[in-house]
């Protein structure tokens, strides 16, 4: 029985101490911006001068190939906020991340607020609203008190397991499911 025991302890440490290696393993990046930044390291002026160069033509070359592609924070707060309400598959194209790590939780968008720019009632009695400002069509999934009108103030916020909750003009506690 202590037998047993030492070996299922010894089994549990192995596991944790192959996390935490698996969990501190450094990010991939891009081979020809690694190669930028060993110019840094060339004592000699003019062979760094050199690596510079051929560094940043290579990426230069490329981008223009579209086999890099350079965004900047807000570019990616932007795109994170056009897809707020999909759900995507975990990629670390807009985090920065590998695609099992946690993101960045100062750029993780948590909610939105628009307007109506256009409502049709949908099957059922539920809404279809397409939001101003690229913020997607969303479908109510809960009835409403007073029918939504163009203009109308919408916000929407993430809820619990995957579903989204907010208002449309005076009625609150409204569900919705992103459609486009």
């Amino acid at each position: 029985m202590i037998r047993l025991a030492k070996t299922a302890l010894f089994l549990l440490a192995g596991f944790a101490l192959a996390s935490a290696a698996a969990a501190e393993k450094p990010r991939n990046r891009p081979e020809l911006f690694d190669k930028l930044l060993q110019c840094r390291g060339i004592a000699d002026n003019a062979q760094r001068l050199a690596c510079y160069d051929q560094s940043v033509g290579a990426m230069e070359e490329a981008e223009q190939k579209k086999d890099i592609v350079v965004v900047d924070r807000k570019e990616i707060r932007e795109a994170r906020k056009s897809l707020f309400g999909f759900t995507l598959p975990k990629i670390s194209l807009f985090s920065g991340e590998k695609a099992d790590d946690k993101t960045d939780d100062k750029d993780e968008v948590k909610e939105i607020s628009s307007t109506v720019e256009a409502v049709h009632m949908i099957k059922g009695g539920d809404w279809s609203l397409r939001l101003a400002n690229d913020a997607g069509t969303w479908e109510t999934t809960s009835s409403l008190a007073i029918q939504p009108e163009t203009g109308d103030k919408v916000h929407i916020q993430k809820a619990m397991m995957g579903s989204y909750l907010g208002s449309v003009g005076v009625n609150h506690g409204v569900r919705f499911r992103r459609v486009q």
